[in-house]
Parts: C-alpha cells; structure tokens; sequence
C-alpha cells in the first residue's frame, strides 16, 4: 500500500480533534493542586502520564579510553516532542546583592558572579538538559525514580507535600554557573539540592505530581567524571578516573561511593528503607529505588539502554572518539534504544586538558539519527541568534502545567531540525537513509575543518588577541549551521515528495478510534512507522507499540502499564480497540 506523505500539521490535526481542546487541561493538571479526573478514559490517560516520563541516556568516556587522551561526555534528552528545546549560550556574569533566580514555580538566591555556560534547555525552562561551562565541566542528567520522590507525591496528594523546588535541569545548569572541576561540581550540586530540594514537574502540561521526579547525573571535566544519584535531598556520588560509564533513568551506585550528604543512610533508615541493623552494608540503590512494579519495570527498560552504551563503549574501549559518540546515539539495536523518536537534542562535549584547550560542544538538534552534530565552542561568547529561538510559543519560564504546547516556527532551527525527523517518522527506512547521506558528510567536513580553526583561535589567543580568536571560532560555527540549514531546505521538500510504503500484515488496524466523552469525540490513532504500529494518543504523544502477546495484547515500548488490543473478524479490517491501562480497559470504536 503507498498513500502521499501527510505534514505532520495535517497528521497532528487529523488525530486531535476538537475534543483535544477542550479536555487538554483535565490531563495537564493545575500547578498547585491535583486535578480530580472525571472519567475512566481520563484517570487511565492520567496515570499514564505519571508513568511514562520520557528516558534520557548519559555515557562518558575518560582520556584513558580515548584516540585522542581527552574525555568526551554524550548525552540523547528525550522530551515530549512538541518540547523544543534550543540552545544558549550565557556569558559570565557579575550580579548584585540580594539577586534571584525566577525558575517559574519557585525562586532561589543568585551567588555574586556566574561562570559562562552553554546548554540547551527546554522552551519553557530556566535550567539545561546538558551543558558545557567556560572551565571544560559538562553535565547530564536523568530523571530516576525514587522512595522519596513516591513519598513526596503521596503527601502532596493529601496537600501535605514538601515545597517546590528546581527541577533537575535547573540544579544542572546552577551547578555549571558554580564550578570550576567535575569535584566541585558535584559538592556545589549537593549543596544546592540540601538547600533547595528538587520537588516538582519537569515534563511540560504536567501538573507537579504527575510530572515530578529526582534525578542522577554524570558530571565530567578534562580529567575525571563523577555519577551522582538523588534520593529527596539526599545524594551519592562515586568517582571515575579512568575507563568509561554510562547512566539512565535507575539508581546504580551500590555499596562503593566517594562522597555523600551527611544525612543518607540515617534518612533512610529513619522511613524504612534500610534496616536499622544493617547500616554497614547500606546499599544506596537498594535503599532508594522505588519498588511500585511500574518504577521496577521501568528500571529494566532503563538497565537495557545502560547497557548498550557501556557495551559500545567498551568495543572501542581505547579508541573513542566523538564520531563514536555520536554513533552511541544514534543505536538502535535495542527496545527501548538510545535513539528515540522522542529524543529532542543529543551532545557530544570534547574536554581537552590545559589552560589553553578548547573544549568542543557537539551539538545535535532532534533525533540523532535523523539530525546533525554542529561543533560549538562556549570560548567564542555567541552562537547563532537562530539556534536560542524556540517555536510558535516563544522563549518564556513558566510553570510546567501552564506551558502552551508548541509549534513550528520557520525562524527556530530546533523546529526546522524536528520537522525533518517528523517526515523521517512516516517511512523510516528509506527517509532516514535519504537523511544520513545528505548529513553524514557535513559532520565528517566540520570535523575536518576543527582542527585548523581550533589551533588558529588558540594561536590567536594566546597573542592576546581574545576578539579575533572569539571571531574565527563564531564565524566557523555560523558557517556550519549554515549549510545544515541549507541541507534542510532541500531535504523537506524531498522528503515530502516520497511515498510512504505501508507493510501489508499493518494495514488492518491502521486508523482513528474514538471514545465519546461528554457528547464529545476523543480520538486515538493507530499508524505505522519504522515498520511497526504506533498509537497517538488525545495529547499527541505517540507510543511505539510490541507484538501482541498470547492475548492479543500489544504493550506500549516505553512502559508496560498500558496496551491496545483490536476487536477483528477474521482477517478483515479491525472494527475496534480496546485501551488497556493499570487494570482499566477503555473500548473504542473505529472511524
């Protein structure tokens, strides 16, 4: 079967509807308080949006596993995929006495001078996903879930929850304002997360509960890396000073940690999580992970991503570079993979030692498999004004329940990036291989031009001619931008053009169902892509979904909390569909 390629407007506008409209805020939740939900449908899509927080990946090689001897830390973000996510770069900066940070829902004090940073960051938000700060230090981080994180969600149902605090990415990128060295990275962000805590959504139309969870990072600098886990306020941190590691969205630090807050093992002994007499053994991830059988479930999911990054890393153990790091992101050998049609931006930070390095920003907008890295250099003090512009919404901090959905805009190249994975999406196979030879060699060309450009700005520098330098290192990144953009331009409407080949055995089932909820329609949408079935749901969020198991049911990839089953004679078309979620089971009938 072949049908003419739909924009992904048209897609979005046939699935949603109007019902979308008028019941979005039922799913989103106010910013205070926990909507009470008035339907089956509705409490089964709201519980799915608890369960289904999107995974991240961070992996970190050190220079001792390197070709070149430096250590280069990578990381894929997965966000909903309306959540843009541009990228800023922030000069250092002086303030005055008594200054704040407005991080939307809560604020906190401002210290007197910041480092500069460069990381990209959700449209809404004031914090990074990943950066990179003038000293060479890079972070990611991954949303884990947590005894306390549980804990807190329970009280905060009874209005009795702790305050907000800053999401992970805010923690994140006021670590990076703070420090000089992956060390002092890591003792600045426990001092922040002791002061401040970290409740609170960090997923955009989600209301505090249902969006809210702690978060694990891997910080790194030019010599050594450290993973530091979160439970509340508590936190973990072991070091790393050779070879090469990876994290997801578990704890992993067991028995063997480096540095702590003061008050870890006596907290979790005084809830319960660790017995009074066994201290001398604590476990911090025994101690700490939730054991609700969606977190457990969602834990192996998160192992199996580990452990491919570790796997790859391992293959070219000694030899790594960065056009390995951006084939770990690019996998997608595994279910779930590293690389998800969800991923909204990937990096690839190359951290040279020395007074004189400079550090590379490897920076991909979108999916990795479907996008390209651009090399970017905090040391130049800007980057292209299109590269912070985000959609139709714009750039405000705003509490993530509130967040207006958002939208295409041709001026943001972090749309202009996604727009080419949407069209990808419809036929993956042959649009994605279309997408990797116009891409492929502008990332081998930038990366044959660094060396030159990296050593004439160091050069430059140390003549003390600073603007020059900052001039050849901008220009160098304007000019790389440049021609991706321009790869876009000619790839959207060949893309648009191609047919779209629908395997035979998916045909039946594809098509709308609908529900009637209040004299009005909501509409799920069954479609194919990468050669398996998917379902949007009301909100837009598309699952990929498994083979059906021996009752027919076929389980969502990212969490199996929830399924669709078809109602079908024989082998004719299916009829209707049944959505199933937490014990619910919601009948719909197709169009």
């Amino acid at each position: 079967m072949r049908i003419p390629c739909l924009l992904p407007s048209a897609l979005a506008l046939i699935t949603a509807g109007t019902a979308l409209a008028q019941e979005e805020h039922l799913l989103a939740g106010p910013a205070d308080s926990q909507e009470k939900v008035s339907s089956p449908i509705l409490s089964a899509l709201h519980s799915l949006r608890q369960e289904a927080v999107l995974p991240c990946d961070t992996w970190v090689a050190l220079p001792d596993a390197t070709l070149a001897g430096v250590t280069i830390l990578a990381k894929n973000s997965d966000r909903t995929v309306f959540d843009c996510q541009p990228l800023f770069l922030h000069p250092r900066q002086k303030w005055s006495a008594g200054s704040k940070i407005d991080l939307g829902r809560v604020s906190v004090p401002q210290v007197a001078e910041t480092y500069a940073t460069m990381g990209s960051s959700p449209y809404w938000c004031w914090g990074y996903e990943e950066g990179i700060n003038e000293f060479g230090v890079a972070i990611g981080n991954e949303g884990i879930f947590t005894r306390a994180r549980k804990a807190d969600v329970v009280a905060a149902s009874r209005g009795e929850g702790p305050p907000l605090g800053p999401t992970g990415m805010d923690l994140l990128r006021m670590t990076l304002e703070r420090s000089r060295t992956a060390k002092e990275a890591v003792t600045t962000l426990g001092a922040l997360l002791e002061a401040h805590g970290q409740f609170g959504s960090g997923m955009p139309m989600m209301g505090f509960v249902e969006g809210a969870y702690d978060n694990s990072y891997l910080i790194a600098d030019p010599s050594e890396a450290y993973v530091v886990e979160t439970c509340g306020r508590n936190w973990v941190a072991r070091r790393h000073r050779s070879g090469t590691t990876s994290i997801s969205n578990v704890p992993s630090i067991g028995t063997e940690w480096d540095l702590a807050s003061q008050g870890l093992i006596s907290d979790a002994v005084e809830h319960g999580w660790w017995p009074a007499d066994a201290t001398s053994s604590f476990h911090f991830a025994d101690s700490s992970s939730d054991p609700s059988p969606a977190s457990l479930a969602s834990a192996v999911r998160a192992r199996t991503r580990a452990a491919c990054s570790a796997g790859l890393l391992k293959h070219k153990n000694g030899s790594i570079d960065s056009r390995w790091m951006m084939r770990v992101a690019r996998d997608r050998s595994t279910t779930p993979s590293l690389d998800l049609d969800v991923t909204a931006s990937s990096c690839v930070a190359v951290l040279p030692a020395g007074p004189a390095a400079t550090p590379v920003f490897w920076w991909c907008a979108g999916t990795p498999s479907n996008g390209c890295f651009v090399p970017y250099f905090i040391q130049a003090g800007e980057i292209p004004a299109i590269l912070s512009k985000a959609g139709t919404v714009g750039r405000a901090i705003t509490p993530p329940s509130r967040v207006a959905k958002d939208a295409f805009a041709a001026d943001s190249y972090w749309w202009q990036a996604r727009q080419i994975c949407d069209l990808v999406q419809a036929d993956y196979g042959p649009r994605n291989a279309v997408v990797r030879k116009a891409l492929d060699p502008l990332e081998i060309e930038f990366e044959q031009g660094l060396g030159a450009v990296v050593e004439l700005a160091a050069n430059l520098r140390s003549q003390g001619q600073e603007s020059k330098a900052q001039r050849v290192l901008a220009d160098y990144t304007q000019a790389c931008v440049d021609r991706v953009l321009a790869e876009f331009k000619q790839l959207g409407p060949h893309l648009r053009k191609m047919e779209i080949v629908i395997p035979p055995a998916l045909q039946p089932f594809l098509g709308v169902y609908s529900t009637d909820l209040g004299g009005q329609s909501l509409d799920f949408e069954i479609l194919a892509q990468d050669g398996r079935l998917a379902v949007r749901l009301p909100d837009d969020r598309v699952f990929d979904l498994k083979e059906p198991d021996a009752e027919g049911k076929r389980h969502f990839v990212l969490t199996d909390q929830a399924a669709v089953s078809f109602e079908r004679q024989g082998s004719g078309p299916a009829q209707g569909m049944v959505f199933h979620q937490a014990g619910t089971k919601i009948p719909l009938k197709r169009r």
